[in-house]
């Protein structure tokens, strides 16, 4: 894969790679999944914001860690820069608030308790001074005090599974798909090819998409986070250091937008 490659995948062909797959989301990523991303959010920020906060919800897709927060009586507002993936979302947790937006250019003014971002979503954000950007927007996003966990694949984790360039795949009545895997060893970039076919119209059809990740360092992690203003920056495990099950090769970040102290 050649750098300018990388560098223009543009915002566009992002979100048409996700409006293709929104149809099957929840298959790929697997319902019990987001009942697995919940058990960390739980551990990590639920037990420290009031009951009833507002959180954010950042590349929510298709709104299933939304309608179980909802559930829990938490304000939620989402956001994703797949059309296709929010129209899920609406239906799935009718009760919160979506925004169609990209990770790295969004703006919202301070109103959040708390942030979330699950399923390796900044993982396909390619260069870390986006990164910082999508970092940063967040940071603005949060109340004073405000906590924000976010899930990534990280070098340290991923690099050995991603080289042995494993697939998965999955099958339901209308929908079949099968994800393949390879690795940029030298520019840190994991590359899923996944190919679809879907029932329309009691015809099968067949689409093809790529998609890029890449695997970050933790210490370059924790430096942007220090860069935007965060601090109380810790690093887990998910399955070595939190104890959940099936969790992959990724890590949860959590920090803190400190309080403001100026004088008025």
């Amino acid at each position: 894969m050649q750098q300018e490659d990388k560098q223009l995948i543009s915002s566009k062909q992002r979100n048409n790679n996700h409006d293709a797959i929104a149809s099957i989301y929840d298959l790929k990523s697997q319902l019990e999944r987001h009942d697995i991303v919940l058990e960390f959010i739980d551990k990590l920020i639920l037990q420290n914001i009031p009951e009833g906060a507002h959180i954010f919800d950042l590349g929510c897709g298709t709104g299933q860690v939304a309608q179980r927060l909802l559930k829990r009586g938490y304000q939620v507002t989402g956001l994703d820069s797949s059309e296709r993936m929010l129209n899920v979302a609406r239906e799935n947790a009718p009760d919160a608030k979506f925004i169609l937006d990209d990770a790295r250019f969004f703006k919202l003014t301070p109103t959040f308790h708390a942030a979330i971002s699950t399923d390796v979503v900044l993982n396909y954000i390619l260069s870390i001074d986006e990164l910082k950007n999508a970092l940063q927007n967040v940071y603005d996003a949060l109340l004073d005090n405000g906590i924000f966990a976010f899930e990534l694949y990280i070098e340290e984790l991923c690099e050995l599974e991603w080289q042995n360039n494993e697939s998965g795949g999955g099958v339901k009545d209308d929908n079949v798909w099968v994800d393949i895997w390879s690795y940029d060893t030298e520019n840190k970039i994991g590359r899923k090819d996944t190919t679809i076919f879907e029932l329309v119209n009691g015809l099968w059809q067949r689409s093809d998409r790529s998609f890029f990740l890449k695997a970050y360092s933790v210490p370059d992690v924790k430096s942007v986070l220090e860069q935007v203003g965060f601090t109380e920056i810790s690093m887990f495990e998910l399955k070595q250091d939190l104890g959940v099950d099936k969790a992959f090769e990724s890590a949860c970040f959590i920090c803190r937008k400190p309080l403001n102290f100026t004088s008025s």
